[in-house]
């Protein structure tokens, strides 16, 4: 698997209101363009960054996105 992104976990009840909106664009389609980028990706632990373990990442409720 090829590491992505972290990101907050879409699995999340509040994930909905943690995407980020383009100029003009409304959450929902905000939301929608994020489920799409998920598609056919893995959920798996998240990737330590020079600011965060992997512990801390996780209690924030971040996961990894993958590629297969």
């Amino acid at each position: 698997m090829r590491f992505l992104s972290n990101t907050y976990d879409p699995r999340l009840p509040d994930a909905k209101n943690q995407v980020s909106c383009k100029i003009g664009e409304t959450h929902d389609l905000a939301w929608k363009r994020k489920l799409e980028w998920l598609a056919g990706k893995v959920i798996s632990d998240p990737q330590p960054t020079s600011c965060h373990t992997v512990a801390e990442l996780k209690a924030m409720g971040m996961v990894g996105i993958y590629a297969l």
